[in-house]
């Protein structure tokens, strides 16, 4: 909640009150009301003296009609918990005001009333009680106020009270001292209005003057009772006897607290108080003001003086405290937008600053520009020389932007190595212009005790015509999101800088959005079509299933063979082929997912054609992250021993660069799987390091020669050498050669007589779903090959 929040009744709305909901309680409320209309018309007619006709039609229906209101209230007060207590005392105050005069009434019947009755006995208590009434109901909300509020609010408190000694005058405010006791009587009840009325000040200034309407009649209530008892003082000062006329105000005061009592409350609405708050305290200084020079001139009494001057000084305090947190809001809001470190805006600070340029007047001949800058490698400097290091590094580059850039350009760091720019681009100078000298700026070699690290970066840029459409805080956003994608985009190519495109920006956007989908699939989706059919709620996102291409044996090689090849079928794009989504799973972290997926699909359909009679070895591939998993060999394992398969029904296919990566753990992992007879390839072998050496160090069974190195063998001899001296080696070592990417017989032929042992390619068959048997082709030189079944 804002310290400087208006507030109102802090009662549910449920709680309101309607006279179809409670209609007892509004038959009383008008048969009180109908009793004071004919009390008000039945004094201020002037009929008849002190007798017991009178005491019955003056007397008697002003006493009735308050106590009325006093159980209207007090109903109230027991039928709402939250403010219970407050309107006891109001209830406490109207009965007991009733009481009072219908007591008073008796005495006048009965012979002359003494300035000090019986009557005040009763009447005492009154506005003690709507006083207690004031606060308790404004309890909830006060105590999360400013000191400076709570100030202003007694400045305005006091200055209230000095006006209200200047109506009463100085003949009420005197003391007697041939009449003590008349004098106490006299005294008390204008030294109660005031403080009365200063507090109903008070809360209307902590409100921010926004009472709602319980409070609006509430303080019509106080402010006629106030009223009616400086004129009832008055008159006695000045010796007048014609007091009755003053009843119905006392009447119908009590009348207003019991509407209040049962209005609808407004629901809390924290706004702050705004021009309200600043000025309070100085109108409170000039009507002090005015009151204490005016003082001799309207022979006002002394306390008259006294108040206003205390008004003075709490509003001087007033006006103190308020600059002093103004200045501080003003350094918490600057604080909030700027970047501890460089000193610049930050985020929130950039957004706020473009959102205020696009909802202004457009620049100039110029085009609005917004540049997000990422360093290059900055990891590798937190990293080697330390966050110390890396944070000196950012000071630096956020220094070196800003100096490059024109005062009215707004310059940010957003976070970590990520900075922004906002800049206004003549119509005479280009894009490119403007990041040149930012490059220049920024590229220095920063030096770092005895080494000069050197900056780089890479920037998105953007123009204001990108984000045409929304408000200025989402064409801002949106903005900032453009750049964001041309950074990473000039990363990602390492072209320096780029500016936004919209059409890569609808790939990205389409790689996202299929992303999602593919995490849908992985984490629970269908598997198969009829499960896609009997589950709509994902049907959208398609299903995924393995694709089959044969191996086929030569060289006396025995044994049925094919890879499993995943496939995405999506209901929108059709078929996806693996490179579509098989980056985005591992830019994502869905590659674990992906793989216990496959080697799911793959298992079951081994077991399948195992059970048919089929010895079928299966191939899958693993990841670099599928290496690292301490727990996926043990999956494969597990996997196998569910289905009752043995060892040799899988092999697990690694690129070079899976192995190479993290040699000792790939090496620990292979292991496992080749102890327990599971085959392993290393797929691709030419396109990556081919570091030789490497065949000695891995558990490898086979070797799969990459088409870019088989398909060339026939033109090119350096690539028949190469082929001939990677079969030659793999044979060495132990393992057998698998040759890709066959599609001719003349290249078929080749590879078998260079000594290949298994031949893969579309020659033999594309990769297509499983059927109820494994497709099994057979080699045949210099002719067509046969498929047998």
């Amino acid at each position: 909640m804002s310290p400087t929040a208006a507030w109102s009744d802090p009662v549910p709305a449920s709680s309101g009150w309607t006279p179809r909901r409670h209609p007892l309680v509004a038959t009383a409320w008008c048969v009180a009301t109908a009793l004071m209309i004919v009390h008000a018309a039945w004094v201020w007619t002037g009929n008849g003296e002190h007798s017991p006709a009178r005491l019955w039609s003056d007397g008697a229906p002003f006493a009735v009609t308050l106590l009325i209101a006093c159980g209207v209230i007090a109903t109230r007060a027991v039928t709402n918990r939250h403010q219970r207590w407050a309107w006891m005392f109001f209830a406490v105050g109207v009965g007991l005001n009733g009481a009072g005069y219908f007591i008073y009434d008796v005495v006048a019947w009965s012979g002359r009333v003494p300035s000090a009755s019986l009557a005040d006995v009763v009447w005492f208590p009154v506005i003690p009680h709507f006083i207690l009434g004031i606060w308790t109901l404004a309890r909830a909300r006060v105590g999360a106020m400013r000191t400076e509020v709570y100030v202003g609010a007694g400045a305005v408190a006091l200055l209230a009270a000095s006006l209200f000694a200047a109506a009463v005058g100085s003949g009420a405010l005197t003391w007697d001292t041939d009449g003590p006791l008349d004098s106490l009587v006299n005294l008390y009840y204008p030294t109660l209005d005031m403080v009365m009325l200063g507090s109903l000040a008070a809360v209307a200034t902590l409100a921010g003057g926004r009472l709602g309407r319980a409070w609006g009649m509430i303080a019509a209530a106080v402010i006629l009772t106030a009223l009616a008892d400086a004129w009832l003082a008055r008159l006695v000062a000045d010796a007048g006897t014609d007091v009755e006329i003053l009843d119905p105000c006392w009447s119908f005061a009590g009348l207003l607290i019991a509407a209040a009592a049962w209005q609808r409350p407004h629901r809390l609405n924290y706004r702050p108080l705004g021009l309200v708050e600043l000025a309070t305290p100085l109108v409170s200084m000039v009507l002090a003001a005015a009151m204490v020079v005016g003082a001799e001139v309207a022979n006002l009494p002394l306390v008259v003086i006294v108040l206003a001057a205390g008004a003075i000084a709490l509003s001087a305090i007033r006006l103190g405290l308020g600059l002093h947190s103004m200045l501080s809001a003003a350094e918490y809001h600057r604080l909030a937008l700027s970047d501890d470190l460089t000193g610049l805006y930050n985020r929130r600070g950039f957004l706020q600053g473009v959102e205020e340029a696009l909802g202004g007047r457009p620049p100039t001949a110029a085009v609005r520009a917004v540049l997000m800058l990422d360093l290059d490698h900055f990891k590798d400097i937190n990293d080697g020389l330390g966050h110390q290091t890396g944070d000196r590094v950012l000071a630096a580059v956020g220094t070196r932007l800003a100096d490059a850039l024109d005062p009215d350009d707004l310059v940010a760091r957003l976070g970590g190595d990520e900075f922004a720019v906002l800049t206004a681009v003549p119509a005479g100078q280009s894009f490119a212009d403007v990041v040149e000298r930012l490059f220049r700026a920024v590229r220095q070699p920063l030096q770092a005790g005895r080494i000069a690290l050197p900056i780089d970066v890479s920037i998105g840029v953007t123009v204001e015509s990108d984000a045409p459409e929304g408000t200025p805080a989402e064409r801002a956003l949106e903005l900032l999101r453009c750049a964001d994608m041309a950074m990473y985009r000039a990363k990602a190519e390492r072209k320096g800088w780029t500016r936004f495109d919209p059409l890569g920006a609808d790939q990205q956007r389409d790689a996202l959005e299929l992303a999602g989908e593919l995490r849908t699939v992985l984490t629970g989706a269908p598997t198969t079509p009829a499960m896609a059919a009997a589950d709509r709620s994902n049907a959208d996102c398609g299903w995924l299933e393995l694709h089959y291409q044969p191996l086929v044996a030569v060289s006396g090689m025995e044994g049925i063979r094919a890879e499993a090849l995943i496939r995405w079928v999506h209901p929108r794009y059709g078929m996806v082929p693996p490179d579509r989504f098989v980056g985005l799973a591992e830019r994502t972290g869905l590659v674990p997912y992906l793989t216990r997926h496959v080697l799911q699909l793959a298992l079951d359909q081994v077991a399948v054609w195992r059970a048919a009679g089929a010895p079928v070895t299966v191939s899958v591939n693993l990841s670099a992250s599928d290496m690292a998993s301490p727990t996926l060999m043990d999956e494969v394992l597990d996997g196998l021993a569910a289905r009752g398969l043995p060892p040799e029904a899988l092999t697990v296919e690694i690129t070079e660069q899976t192995a190479i990566g993290d040699l000792d753990t790939g090496r620990d992992n292979l292991a496992v799987l080749r102890r327990a007879g599971i085959g392993v390839a290393i797929d691709d072998f030419g396109t990556g390091y081919s570091a030789l050496s490497y065949l000695q160090r891995l558990p490898a069974t086979e070797l799969k020669l990459d088409r870019s190195l088989t398909t060339k063998i026939l033109e090119d001899p350096a690539a028949a050498a190469i082929v001939q001296a990677c079969i030659d080696l793999a044979h060495t070592l132990g393992l057998e050669v698998v040759a890709e990417g066959i599609e001719t017989q003349d290249l078929a032929d080749a590879l078998v007589d260079r000594g290949c042992d298994w031949l893969q390619g579309w020659l033999f068959g594309r990769p297509a779903p499983a059927g109820p048997v494994p497709v099994h082709p057979e080699y045949v030189r210099e002719a067509p090959a046969r498929v047998r079944a």
